[in-house]
């Protein structure tokens, strides 16, 4: 979790974006831009930002997994850009939300992981980790997706990247998909870190792998609509909250003042659009409670179920959210909420409120071989119970759960 803020103004609207990364802001002056990088330190060197090679500048938000490093993660991408060119972003395994301005050739390159976990916003050649850093007629940069920008017109090209195979669900097995989320958590985990647990599937496996993996970290719980012998089974160690109405004022408080406003804009199976505050969701106020309790701890990096409820099950049991309707078809194409809807709403949600208290949140249920492994089930399997893979994942490990009951942070 880093903040990054590109614009020609040296007075471009840092404000939410700084609290993403409270521990260092850096700015340099290039080529008529202001490169302006918040740090959240986390792993390696403290290693400000941007990046500089030649005419080349680079700025970067997010977690890179499959390259070696020697001070910072970040300082693979423009050795990548100069190998890949456009494409380099193929190349990355992580959540990441990366701009190059290549100023040979006159050019700035946006790109974003698979599902744009790192929000990133653009208004012309400028860029922001925030709408707040480009202005109101700033558009997000898609999942999946880079962007090329003329940098002497403004003229901007996308290319899709298209990371996802639908056509061939051929695995009979659930092997495969639990050797892959088995490696999600591992490349993703972290000593002193936290997790949101609750009685439900996504939260428990997160918590089941780690339990596994030896790692360090705490369980903050939220009594809510929770099954409380179930969550009291899970959660031995931890924190289990419960939050009353002075506490959600007290949040909602703190978010209005400290995190980047958002509006839910989510299409119903019917077709009508509707609108609300990100503020509005219960949910979102038990994060901010757990978030204040693990920056007390200094817990700064979160594991979150997110996407689980949107890939493998596509909110079955939610009519006005699904459009699935919990079975998966023959003939697979990507669905409302698997870049977008829900998924784009929820995951903005996490990187708003985590961003307000500067936390790193990551999402191994995202993570691109777990999202291919799962669409690579025949639908047999994807169809045999709620969220199968995790129903079987859970049953290997003799991990408890309460089966085919979806469960979440609703607070009161």
């Amino acid at each position: 979790m880093c903040g990054i803020l590109v614009s020609k103004r040296r007075d471009a609207n840092n404000f939410f974006i700084q609290k993403r990364g409270p521990d260092l802001t850096s700015t340099i002056h290039a080529h008529g831009y202001y490169f302006t990088h918040n740090l959240l330190h986390i792993t390696g060197k403290v290693t400000p930002q941007p990046f500089v090679d030649g005419d080349i500048v680079c700025v970067y938000n997010g977690e890179i997994y499959n390259h070696a490093y020697h001070d910072s993660d970040g300082e693979v991408l423009i050795p990548l850009y100069r190998e890949h060119g456009e494409d380099f972003a193929r190349h990355l395994d992580g959540e990441f939300a990366v701009a190059i301005y290549d100023f040979g050739r006159g050019v700035a390159v946006f790109a974003t992981d698979p599902f744009s976990t790192k929000p990133m916003w653009r208004n012309g050649t400028e860029v922001a980790s925030y709408l707040s850093g480009v202005g109101a007629d700033g558009e997000q940069v898609s999942p999946d997706t880079t962007v090329i920008v003329d940098l002497a017109s403004g003229e901007a090209r996308e290319v899709k990247r298209n990371t996802f195979d639908f056509d061939h669900q051929h695995k009979d097995s659930y092997d495969d998909w639990i050797a892959a989320f088995d490696r999600a958590m591992a490349k993703r985990a972290y000593n002193h870190s936290f997790i949101n647990l609750s009685s439900g599937y996504d939260s428990g496996a997160i918590d089941c792998a780690l339990t596994r993996l030896g790692i360090e970290y705490k369980a903050f719980s939220i009594e809510g609509q929770e099954n409380l012998d179930l969550l009291r089974q899970r959660n031995r160690n931890g924190t289990i909250l419960k939050i009353d109405r002075p506490i959600i004022n007290e949040k909602r408080a703190y978010l209005r003042a400290n995190a980047e406003p958002y509006k839910y804009r989510l299409t119903m199976p019917n077709g009508n659009l509707i609108e609300y505050d990100m503020l509005d969701d219960k949910a979102t106020v038990g994060l901010a409670s757990i978030y204040t309790l693990a920056n007390q701890e200094k817990r700064r990096v979160n594991f979150s179920g997110q996407g689980a409820d949107e890939i493998m099950s596509d909110y079955s049991q939610w009519p006005e959210a699904t459009q699935l309707k919990g079975v998966f078809p023959e003939k697979l194409a990507a669905w409302r909420n698997f870049y977008g809807n829900y998924q784009r709403a929820y995951l903005t949600k996490e990187e708003h409120v985590a961003g307000a208290y500067g936390i790193e949140t990551r999402y191994p249920f995202l993570d691109r071989e777990v999202v291919q492994e799962f669409l690579w089930l025949t639908p047999e399997l994807k169809n045999r119970r709620y969220k199968a893979p995790l129903y079987e994942y859970l049953t290997r490990n003799g991990y408890p759960f309460d089966a085919g009951k979806k469960m979440g942070f609703l607070v009161i």
